[in-house]
C-alpha cells in the first residue's frame, strides 16, 4: 500500500498556499500528494515518484520552456501529483503546449505566490502528509489489536469477518483456491462473482490459501489499511485452523494405519479414537485401494480429496485418504447398509475411468473395528481380479470372494488332485511346448465363447483364438458347450491361476 497522503485541493487549503492559483488540470485536484520535492535540474527521467508534488521556478529550462510540455507528460506518466511553479523570475508566461497537456492528463499546474520560501511551503505539507500517516498508523494499529484480540481469544473467524465488514462499511468474502466460500459478512449477503473483483490474496507459509473480496467500489485510505490489518489477521486464523487441521490429519492417519496393520485395539478404544479423530464408529466403512503409477494418482489427488469433501459434506461422515507405501488407501464411509451398497463404486466409477493406468479395488462394507478385513479383501479384489480380466480397472472382493473360498479350502481339501485331473495334461503342454491354451481356454470360457472377445484379451487375431480351441478339443477332449462343463473348467483355471500366481 502506497503510504498516506493529501489531496491537491485539502493542501490548497493549507495558510501558505491561500494565494495560489490553479492555472490548469483542475479536474485533477483530487490526486493525492504523497512527495514533495523541488526540481533543480532539466532532466528529471527516472526520479519523479507516485504521488509526488513538484516545486520549481523553471530556472534549469529557463533557455527551453518547449521542455515544459514535456515534463508534464512525465509527471502524468509517473503518476505524479502536481506542478507547483513560481512564474515571475524565470517563466514570464505558460507556454499554451503545457497547458493543453496539464488539461489532457488531468495534471494539475499550480502557480505559487510570490515571496514564499520554499521550506514554508515543503514544511507545510510534509507535516500535513505526516501528521495523517501518523493518524493513520494509529488507527492501523487499533485494527490489528483488535483483529487479533478475536483471534487470540478463539472468538472465531466469523467474528473477524463481522468487524472488517463493520470497518469497511460493506460485504466482504473470504473464498478458498476452489471457489468456495470460508466466511461472509453480513452472514445473509449474497455472493456475486464479478469479472473484475477488488480481492486481496490471503498467504500462509507463502502459499496462496485463499482471496478476500470487498464489495466496495471506492477505498479511501483508512479502508486501504484496514484491508491489509485484515489480510493479516485472516492469515494467522487461516494459518491456526491449517495447524489444527494438519495435526488432526497425522494423527487421523496414524490411527488409520493402526487399523489397517490390525494392531490389537479393543472395539472401545477404536470406537472412541474414531469419535475423537471424526471416523464415526455408528457409520459403515469399506476400503478402496486405488493402485497404478505413484506420478498418475500424485497428480489427481486434489481432485480425489476435492470429490471425496463434497461427499462427506453430503452424508456428514468425513471419509479419509491415506498413502499406504505405493498405493492409496481410501477408507470410505457411509450412514448405513442400504445407502452403501454400491453407491461409493457409483461415485468413484467416473474419476477411475478417466485414467488409463490406475486401478482401484473395493472391499466389503465393515464397522470401523473390523475394517482391516476390507482392507485385505480391496487388495485382493484387484490382485485376483487382474488375473481374471486384465482388461478390467474396478474390482470388488464379491466378484473374487468364491476363488479366495477356494484357495483358503485347499489346505484342508484335495483340491489340488481335482484340478489335475481336470487340466493337468493342459497346463503340462503349455509347460513342455511354450503355448499359451490354458489362457486361451479361460478367456474363450469367459467370454461365453466369443472368438473375438478372446482375441481383445490376449492381443491376437480371430483365426489364432480359433485355431488354438480346436487344438484344444483335439488333444485334449475338451469341449465348451455343456455350461455344467465350462463352468467347472473355468473355476479350475482360476484356481490355478491364483495358487500359481499367474
Amino acid at each position: 500500500m502506497n503510504p498516506a497522503g493529501i489531496t491537491l485541493r485539502e493542501l490548497l487549503d493549507l495558510p501558505v498556499l491561500k494565494d495560489a492559483k490553479v492555472i490548469s488540470g483542475e479536474k485533477g485536484l483530487n490526486r493525492v500528494v504523497r512527495y514533495i520535492d523541488i526540481m533543480e535540474v532539466p532532466d528529471v527521467t527516472g526520479w519523479l515518484r507516485e504521488g509526488e508534488l513538484l516545486l520549481t521556478t523553471a530556472y534549469s529550462i529557463r533557455h527551453e520552456p518547449a521542455l515544459l510540455p514535456k515534463l508534464v507528460r512525465q509527471l502524468a506518466e509517473a503518476d505524479a501529483a502536481a506542478l507547483a511553479i513560481k512564474p515571475e523570475r524565470f517563466l514570464h508566461e505558460m507556454p499554451k503546449a503545457m497547458i493543453q497537456m496539464s488539461n489532457t492528463f488531468d495534471l494539475p499546474i499550480i502557480q505559487l505566490p510570490k515571496g514564499i520560501p520554499y521550506i514554508d511551503i515543503t514544511h507545510a505539507v510534509m507535516e500535513k502528509i505526516i501528521n495523517k500517516q501518523s493518524a493513520l498508523l494509529r488507527k492501523s494499529e487499533e485494527i490489528y489489536k483488535m483483529l487479533t484480540t478475536l483471534v487470540l481469544e478463539n472468538s472465531g473467524i466469523q467474528a473477524v469477518a463481522d468487524n472488517v465488514s463493520r470497518l469497511l462499511n460493506s460485504s466482504i468474502w473470504l473464498i478458498d483456491q476452489t471457489g468456495e466460500i470460508i466466511v461472509g459478512s453480513p452472514v445473509d449477503a449474497h455472493f456475486h462473482s464479478s469479472p473484475n473483483p477488488r480481492f486481496w490474496e490471503i498467504r500462509v507459509d507463502k502459499e496462496m490459501v485463499g482471496k478476500l473480496i470487498v464489495d466496495k467500489e471506492k477505498l479511501d485510505e483508512l479502508d486501504q489499511v484496514c484491508i491489509e490489518q485484515a489480510r493479516l489477521v485472516f492469515s494467522l486464523e487461516l494459518m491456526r485452523r491449517k495447524t489444527a487441521v494438519d495435526t488432526e490429519k497425522r494423527l487421523r492417519g496414524n490411527f488409520v494405519d493402526e487399523l489397517l496393520s490390525g494392531l490389537p485395539l479393543s472395539k472401545q478404544e477404536i470406537m472412541d479414537k474414531g469419535s475423537q479423530l471424526g471416523l464415526k464408529p455408528d457409520a459403515v466403512w469399506e476400503v478402496a485401494l486405488i493402485e497404478g503409477e505413484n506420478e498418475d494418482i500424485s497428480q489427481q489427488i486434489d481432485k480425489l480429496n476435492g470429490l471425496l469433501s463434497k461427499e462427506s459434506q453430503k452424508s456428514y461422515i468425513k471419509s479419509h485418504i491415506h498413502w499406504k507405501g505405493e498405493s492409496l488407501v481410501l477408507l470410505l464411509g457411509s450412514a448405513n447398509q442400504e445407502t452403501a451398497h454400491n453407491a461409493w463404486q457409483e461415485k468413484l466409477s467416473p474419476f477411475i475411468d478417466q485414467f488409463n493406468k490406475i486401478r482401484i479395488g473395493f472391499g466389503e462394507k465393515a464397522h470401523l473395528w473390523e475394517i482391516q478385513k476390507s482392507y485385505v479383501q480391496a487388495k485382493k479384489a484387484i490382485v485376483f481380479g487382474l488375473r481374471l480380466n486384465n482388461q478390467k480397472r474396478i474390482f470388488t472382493f464379491e466378484e473374487i470372494e468364491m476363488f479366495d473360498l477356494f484357495l483358503e479350502a485347499s489346505e484342508s481339501v484335495e483340491i489340488d488332485k481335482f484340478i489335475e485331473k481336470r487340466i493337468g495334461k493342459l497346463y503340462q503342454y503349455d509347460k513342455e511346448n511354450g503355448t499359451d491354451l490354458l489362457k486361451t481356454l479361460y478367456y474363450y470360457i469367459y467370454t461365453r465363447g466369443s472368438l473375438l472377445e478372446t482375441a481383445k484379451h490376449l492381443y491376437l487375431h480371430r483365426n489364432s483364438i480359433k485355431y488354438r480351441m480346436d487344438k484344444i478339443r483335439e488333444l485334449f477332449d475338451i469341449h465348451t458347450e455343456n455350461s455344467q462343463e465350462s463352468l467347472i473348467y473355468f473355476f479350475c483355471i482360476s484356481y490355478y491361476f491364483f495358487k500359481n500366481n499367474e
